[in-house]
């Protein structure tokens, strides 16, 4: 992982805390989440996502800014448009967000930006996933 940021969190990754991370990062490029079961996070992640969505929505309607009005309306179009999918293929990368397991990304590694580890995984396992990021790519890990 030479090269790599890596930040290290001592509690579980739930879909709210990682589309709140998502929502930070989601201008700096695609984004992997490595998980044991991805239909069953992709579902609550999409829900939590939606929600974000929303709270987004409220602020802008709250707003009397301008400037401020204009900044959550391209934040709001950006994430009515990022695509989330457990489909996870050699020459299919239009998502913005995939959700696939460790067996998934060691035949086909990510070019992500942004990797979140949210299920177990070996350290050989995490050093052949992300080989191929970028240099200055963030990898989240959960414990």
């Amino acid at each position: 992982m030479h090269g790599l940021i890596r930040e290290t969190y001592q509690f579980p990754a739930s879909a709210k805390v990682l589309a709140r991370h998502i929502y930070s990062r989601m201008y700096c490029g695609k984004a992997v989440i490595v998980t044991d079961n991805p239909k069953t996070l992709i579902s609550s992640l999409r829900k939590h996502w939606l929600k974000l969505a929303r709270k987004v929505q409220v602020e802008r309607a709250r707003t009397l800014r301008g400037e401020r009005i204009k900044e959550l309306t391209a934040i709001t179009a950006k994430m009515q448009t990022m695509d989330f999918s457990t489909k996870w293929s050699q020459y299919n990368f239009e998502a913005d967000v995939y959700v696939a397991t460790v067996e998934q990304l060691l035949r086909w590694p990510p070019d992500c930006r942004t990797l979140y580890v949210a299920g177990k995984i070996e350290l050989e396992q995490l050093h052949l996933i992300t080989a191929w990021m970028p240099n200055n790519s963030l990898v989240v890990m959960y414990e």
